[in-house]
Order: structure tokens, then sequence, then C-alpha cells
């Protein structure tokens, strides 16, 4: 097959490395810590899990023009702590 990997590729393989993937869960978990409100917090969370704006509204019993302003909260918040996701 073409698209198969060869040589060191195909031993490491696609996988984040263990120490890689603690840095994400750590720097995920400080941009949610910020959050004070656990209602940003959770539409930060399922936004970042890769849901869309109206599958989070549906979620969270809302329109999606909520979502949109909460979502621009926590972009804000995030910028003015110096938090770049």
């Amino acid at each position: 097959m073409m698209n198969e990997p060869s040589g060191m590729a195909a031993i490491l393989g696609n996988e984040p490395t263990p120490e890689l993937a603690n840095m994400l869960v750590e720097s995920t978990q400080q941009y949610l810590d910020c959050l004070q409100d656990e209602n940003l917090r959770r539409i930060a969370q399922l936004k970042l899990e890769g849901w869309t704006n109206d599958e989070i509204a549906r979620k969270q019993s809302c329109v999606r023009r909520t979502v949109e302003r909460k979502l621009e909260r926590i972009r804000e918040k995030w910028s003015k702590m110096g938090l770049n996701p």
C-alpha cells in the first residue's frame, strides 16, 4: 500500500508522546480553570471537543447566538490573561 508509513514513522506512529499529551492536558486545564463561570467552562470544553455552535446550543438549551456571545466572552477573557489558544 502506497500510503502506509515506512521506516521510523511506521515504528513511532501518529500518537503524541506522553510528554506532549501531558502538556496538552495541562494547557487545556489552565484555559478552563481561568473561567469562573461553570457554564462558560462547559461551552469552552464542548467547543474544544469539536462540537458546533448549533450542537452546543442544543445541549445547553439555548440559541446559537447565546453560544456565540459566550464564546466571545471566553476569547476576551483568555486574551486579557495572555492566553492564546
